[in-house]
């Protein structure tokens, strides 16, 4: 009876060994490459609807302070591109400039590390009483261009 192993099935095992591991590598990889993507898009996702909100808020202080009528109830919000901060009451002009995070994990343009995040906020009158808001963020991930896009209708629904 032979007790050893030949040549070739040494060299079968090693390659089917080599072949496990190198697979298992691959997935590993690729599922921390999705995390990463993943988290990226909900972090996108969360600044879009945030800007979304903080013009709502701004429309909801207008009416606040009475002003409900036909032109004054979208006062502060012009049409054009703008930048928007979660702790502003009011829209910063639009530039090409990274949000930040701080110590917080607030993000924000004023203090922390830079983030590749860049949010666009763009107003369009539609009537005396609508206006479209679109919030775009941008992103590289992999040297590829990444985006998401939120819309969203402002109505004077307590017009006076």
């Amino acid at each position: 009876m032979n007790k050893g192993f030949s040549l070739m099935e040494v060299i079968i095992s090693v390659a089917v060994i080599t072949t496990a591991i190198v697979a298992s590598i691959s997935l590993i990889s690729y599922s921390v490459s999705s995390i990463v993507s993943n988290q990226n898009k909900m972090i996108a996702i969360h600044l879009a609807q945030e800007g979304i909100e903080i013009v709502k808020n701004i429309r909801d202080t207008n009416w606040l302070l009475d002003k409900r009528g036909e032109l004054n109830w979208r006062d502060g919000l012009d049409e054009g591109n703008y930048r928007v901060q979660y702790n502003q009451v009011s829209l910063l002009s639009f530039s090409n400039t990274s949000l930040k995070i701080n110590s917080n994990n607030i993000y924000q343009y004023s203090s922390g590390s830079r983030t590749p995040f860049y949010r666009r906020i763009s107003i369009v009158h539609i009537s005396n009483e609508q206006i479209k808001v679109v919030c775009e963020i941008t992103w590289q991930e992999k040297a590829r261009n990444k985006s998401v896009q939120l819309e969203s209708r402002l109505y004077n629904w307590l017009i006076e």
